[in-house]
């Protein structure tokens, strides 16, 4: 099945609002599976990325279509799979769905 454009930005303007949400909380002392580095120097940048692509009508072909923020968290960083973390399951969902988008 196809997944709309508009939802992907829908679903990656939240993620990015997520993102911010996590990074005032690192800024206050407030722990969590993220740290300030991983939001700042890789989630959000390629988020937004992402969403310039988007409105610029210049995304990769479909093989080239994951995010590496979405493997960094996995294979990388370590995050838990077994309790996932709300901004892993997103990056999860926008990851999967934008492999699968509308043409």
């Amino acid at each position: 099945m196809k997944y709309p454009i508009s939802s992907l930005q829908a679903d990656i303007k939240n993620c990015i609002e997520m993102c911010n949400v996590e990074i005032t909380k690192r800024k206050n002392g407030i722990n969590g599976e993220s740290t300030l580095e991983q939001l700042e120097s890789v989630i959000l940048p390629e988020l937004k990325e992402l969403l310039k692509r988007i409105e610029e009508n210049n995304l990769p072909i479909q093989s080239e279509r994951y995010l590496n923020s979405f493997a960094y968290a996995f294979k990388v960083w370590g995050w838990n799979m077994e309790t996932p973390s709300a901004l892993f399951i997103k990056l999860t969902e926008i990851n999967n769905n934008y492999g699968q988008l509308e043409e």
